[in-house]
């Protein structure tokens, strides 16, 4: 399997874990549809990143895949993107955080997430993945 195929194989997943967060949403699951979207969102970044670097971090932390991703578009000019990624960190890290902790606490700690804490997670994978879609399309225009 060649490394496009992963990067589709990573997208296709990330779409799946995606929509399942929201019926997960709906359905009041809120714990998993935290979880659910934080896969999908680090899936959508290691595909990005396999694209741009040709291999895969061996990360799972989200702002730590954020922050390859903005180390790697400084390497290769693109400053404008860079800033741009690091912005977003910066204005959602208490959300970053939560995402974060999900990977973890909603499969093994007693943690419980409520709606409004869902609906925030929501809106920053939203805004996240307009961003990496962003990134990869004026990355890739270039090339």
């Amino acid at each position: 399997m060649n490394s496009i195929d992963v990067v589709n194989q990573l997208r296709k997943r990330s779409k799946t874990f995606y929509e399942y967060a929201r019926i997960a949403f709906e359905k009041g699951d809120y714990d998993l549809s935290i979880f659910m979207y934080e896969q999908s969102i680090q899936l959508c970044l290691k595909a990005l990143l396999l694209r741009i670097l040709g291999f895969m971090p061996r990360r799972h932390n989200i702002r730590e895949l954020l922050g390859i991703l903005s180390k790697t578009l400084k390497e290769l000019g693109r400053g404008d993107l860079a800033s741009k990624v690091d912005r977003f960190v910066e204005m959602w890290r208490s959300e970053l955080k939560v995402l974060e902790e999900a990977y973890t606490a909603a499969r093994y700690l007693p943690r419980t997430y409520e709606r409004d804490d869902a609906a925030r997670i929501a809106k920053l994978i939203d805004l996240l993945l307009a961003l990496l879609e962003e990134v990869e399309e004026c990355v890739f225009e270039e090339r």
